[in-house]
């Protein structure tokens, strides 16, 4: 109820998110690039990030995997920096075009990854394209200010008429020529948006436009069998960017497209003799992981018997079975408590008694310092024996790992800490947590989820994965 007043008082205006510059913090960075240089590296970047999580079709991102992937957590890091030494006033026009659609992309892919859980929509996000903004040299720009101060010429917002740079805004300055052919290069976030790529202010940088647009074009009319068309919303909402009426932004459209039954349908609605409709489809445009590996997070207890009966009659069969499209995570805590000492450690309630809390130790220990595959074979092994907190040195012997480091750990602050952080992993879920083991699937889970992931986890799995076809699955 909250989130819809809010967006509401966003929408007209009267409130407003804290903004979030999303390189305000990064560390200095000894490399000086010149503002052409930082045009190339964010296209590059750009590429890279489609190459490796985006699908072919540049529709969908693995967000989970990017999250967990080195790229994330160094380079958007290196790029963040560097943002904030150059001065986009020095690129000529055609650069600040490219850098910008790019940097847009970039903001948007950066600002989804960097939430506590992906969203169902960008839509759902209160203020989302005016809440994250990147610091570009003295500049601070959010989303909006991206699109419509900057690539739409400072034109007023299509649906609040807000203008975001005045007349003595230094920003202003940055403002390009407006450009019909942005739409068909602005990614939002949603299957309803323009397929992700990159974007460079070499010769090409018109022709690549130019065929985005027609892509789009291709892509926003569908003729439905009652004879009525549905057009993509970037057509209403940005009609004027377009053309100077409704009825020739149709007529642009019919020039566009390729298929000659839509071209007639669209010139027939341009004439008012054919009736038409408006549709976006906001869901995030997310697929599960690299090439459509599933996220599963565990959240459960060392010696919680629900837990030790998921481990062995469902996790465990079913990672011998999907284990190559599974993203796996666990989460040793449950419903513990932990209050700090104030000498830098922890002390922890836990549901089932102290040996509980050793055995989470252990775990989150081991979580540490092993690859998934050993985390998930030493834990197997624990949660099989008859109490499994006290079983880590003997199935440390079994999975053929080091003890002592492991053990060092746990009887250790250090331990306590990497406790403790899965504990706030844990209260920071949403729904809260009331069972233990909790399952959660690609970032989201509810009531009925849970259950059928307690019953049939390799079901629920094979639901999620948006891959080529599993053998596991069949």
């Amino acid at each position: 109820m909250m989130a819809s007043l809010l967006s509401l008082l966003s929408w007209m205006g009267l409130w407003s998110s804290p903004l979030r510059v999303l390189n305000s913090d990064t560390p200095p960075i000894n490399i000086t690039v010149t503002p052409t240089q930082m045009v190339g590296m964010t296209s590059v970047f750009m590429d890279i990030l489609v190459e490796n999580f985006v699908t072919e079709d540049g529709r969908r991102v693995s967000y989970l995997a990017l999250e967990n992937s080195d790229i994330y957590s160094t380079n958007f890091l290196e790029m963040g920096a560097l943002l904030k030494k150059v001065d986009p006033l020095q690129m000529d026009e055609a650069e600040r075009k490219s850098f910008f659609i790019n940097l847009y992309n970039l903001l948007t892919i950066h600002a989804l990854v960097s939430m506590n859980r992906l969203p169902s929509s960008t839509l759902s996000v209160t203020d989302f394209w005016r809440r994250f903004a990147y610091q570009v040299g003295p500049y601070t720009l959010h989303l909006d200010d991206i699109e419509h101060g900057i690539l739409r010429d400072n034109r007023p917002h299509p649906t609040t008429g807000t203008v975001f740079f005045g007349a003595t805004d230094p920003r202003l300055a940055l403002s390009v020529a407006a450009d019909h052919r942005i739409h068909a290069a602005l990614n939002c976030g949603a299957l309803g948006c323009s397929p992700l790529t990159s974007y460079s202010p070499r010769q090409q940088l018109d022709q690549d436009l130019d065929d985005a647009m027609k892509r789009l074009c291709n892509t926003s009319v569908t003729l439905k069998n009652d004879n009525t068309l549905v057009i993509n919303s970037i057509f209403k909402w940005f009609s004027s960017d377009f053309a100077d009426s409704e009825a020739l932004t149709l007529r642009f459209l019919a020039d566009c497209v390729d298929d000659p039954q839509i071209k007639r349908s669209l010139l027939k609605a341009a004439q008012g003799t054919l009736s038409f409709t408006y549709h976006y489809d906001w869901t995030l445009n997310a697929v599960s992981g690299v090439g459509g590996r599933v996220k599963i997070e565990v959240y459960f207890e060392s010696l919680c018997p629900d837990s030790v009966h998921f481990f062995t009659h469902q996790l465990y069969p079913t990672w011998l079975d999907l284990r190559d499209i599974m993203d796996l995570v666990f989460v040793p805590f449950g419903k513990a408590r932990a209050t700090p000492t104030g000498t830098g450690d922890y002390e922890f309630e836990c549901q089932h008694g102290p040996d509980e809390c050793y055995g989470n130790k252990v775990m989150s220990c081991a979580q540490e310092s092993l690859p998934i595959h050993t985390q998930m074979e030493f834990f197997h092994c624990m949660m099989s024996k008859p109490y499994p907190a006290s079983t880590g040195e003997q199935c440390s012997k079994t999975v053929r790992i080091e003890w002592a480091p492991i053990d060092e750990c746990s009887k250790s602050s250090v331990g306590s800490s990497l406790l403790y952080k899965n504990g706030i992993r844990t209260s920071a879920l949403k729904p809260r947590v009331y069972f233990i083991p909790t399952i959660v699937i690609d970032g989201h889970y509810n009531d009925n989820q849970l259950k059928n992931s307690l019953a049939d986890l390799k079901s629920q799995i094979c639901n999620a994965y948006q891959g080529p076809p599993h053998q596991g699955c069949f």
